[in-house]
């Protein structure tokens, strides 16, 4: 009977814990846009495979402010989606330094909405957990424009010093 009692104190600890640590987060929101373009930001490996390296801007037709750099894998072709795994790199504003680790679907609708996830992140962005909200609102045979709309927590300034 003890034992269920320690459960139960070490369950309600750990909630409480977890709850002050959730006050500390901070939270990301904000609109940017990849721009892919096949013949000059990514390439193919193996049959359904390609490594991407597209380009992020803060506008449509705006500054270069980093890329989006993975891995995207034709994973449905009957419902024409694609799996991408992807570092979101900032290499400059006001995330430069920082990354974004996204993942999820895209392809089978025609220019309609997507979602993918943020599971993570580094430096300023540590320990980065959302949503990103996507849509095609640019596209020809050379390029696709994403508009993406970023809701992240994060935990910044987490500073580790290792010998």
């Amino acid at each position: 009977m003890a034992s269920y009692y320690a459960v139960a104190v070490l369950s309600l600890l750990a909630f409480s814990i977890s709850a002050v640590r959730a006050l500390d987060d901070k939270t990301l929101q904000t609109t940017l846009y990849i721009k892919q373009t096949p013949a000059t930001d990514q390439r193919t490996v193996g049959t359904d495979t390609v490594v991407i390296n597209w380009v992020i801007k803060d506008g449509p037709a705006g500054n270069t402010i980093g890329h989006a750099e993975g891995l995207t894998t034709h994973a449905n072709p009957a419902q024409n989606f694609w799996v991408t795994i992807m570092d979101f790199v900032f290499e400059s504003g006001s995330l430069a330094g920082s990354t974004l680790k996204v993942m999820g679907l895209h392809g089978g609708k025609v220019n309609g909405p997507g979602q993918w996830s943020v599971i993570g992140g580094t430096r300023d962005l540590t320990m980065a957990r959302g949503i990103i909200n996507y849509k095609i609102i640019q596209e020809d045979g050379a390029s696709r424009t994403f508009e993406i709309c970023i809701f992240a927590y994060y935990t910044s300034n987490l500073k580790e010093t290792f010998p």
